[in-house]
């Protein structure tokens, strides 16, 4: 099961992070994926490494373990692939530029071939390097996003508005638990999750929000202690035994700099309330 991780804090701090430990909390034994990813902001601009490889056996991954700079903003992706080859072009986060600001991606489920039909889903002069759903989608929603950012950067209320009619258009066509970032707000989308049981349910992601001094203890984790600096980190899964809160499903969260600004509940699309009532 390919595995999400988003981290936002106040200040920048160094992260330590062993992804082959992480991606054991997903119940990704032996190779621990098909490939991973990490991007991080600094200087106004992501860093964005990526190895379409077993993260347990990657000497960059072990590296990445102490040599990063201090952020932010984090976003992780553990792949166990669905669709197209393992690759590096079909290798998550994925980046794209719009407005002068790089924007990432990182997508956990399964997309039908809808996704792929450009008069339903355009994506603009967005164009995937890979085969994978999941790169299609996040052109999309750049192709939407592209539109807002053309006169500068938008306010948070409209981004978010996009953000979260892109989700509901993206859960019709499968599992849709996604996170997206323009460096400055970070939005999280809970849908559904195969479990290791093999059902497709609720919760499809998680939230942590903690003091900058209560960050120890996550096997595979291990983030720089500030007192009183507000942290938020986002998982598939819950990473220790602290109060990990389930999202519900079809949320939208907004973060900035560690903190909740606002949440969107589920948003209905009009054929959908057609097709309750006429049931």
């Amino acid at each position: 099961m390919c595995e999400l991780l988003a981290i936002t804090t106040a200040q920048p701090l160094h992260l330590s992070l062993s992804l082959a430990r992480f991606a054991r909390h997903g119940g990704e034994e032996g190779p621990h994926g098909d490939g991973w990813g990490l991007a991080w902001y600094e200087q106004g601009d992501a860093q964005l490494i990526r190895e379409a490889a077993a993260c347990a056996h990657s000497e960059t991954a072990h590296w990445l373990t102490e040599r990063h700079r201090p952020s932010t903003l984090f976003v992780g992706h553990i792949r166990h692939a669905t669709q197209g080859e393992v690759a590096l072009r079909n290798t998550q986060p994925f980046q794209r530029e719009a407005g002068g600001v790089t924007h990432v991606f990182a997508h956990n489920g399964n997309l039908n071939s809808f996704i792929h039909n450009p008069k339903r889903f355009a994506t603009g002069h967005y164009r995937p390097v890979g085969e994978t759903d999941s790169e299609r989608a996040f052109c999309v929603l750049m192709a939407r996003m592209a539109a807002v950012w053309q006169e500068g950067r938008p306010a948070e209320d409209v981004r978010l508005a996009i953000v979260a009619d892109f989700a509901a258009r993206l859960r019709q066509l499968g599992t849709a638990n996604f996170l997206y970032t323009d460096g400055e707000l970070l939005f999280a989308h809970s849908h559904r999750r195969r479990q290791n049981n093999g059902e497709t349910r609720t919760p499809g992601l998680y939230l942590l929000q903690c003091d900058g001094s209560d960050t120890a203890g996550i096997e595979g984790l291990e983030l720089e202690a500030r007192p009183h600096q507000p942290t938020a980190m986002l998982a598939s899964v819950p990473l220790d035994e602290r109060d990990w809160q389930p999202l519900p499903e079809g949320e939208v969260l907004m973060f900035k700099d560690g903190v909740l600004l606002e949440s969107c509940p589920r948003l209905v699309l009009w054929h959908e309330t057609a097709q309750e009532l006429e049931g």
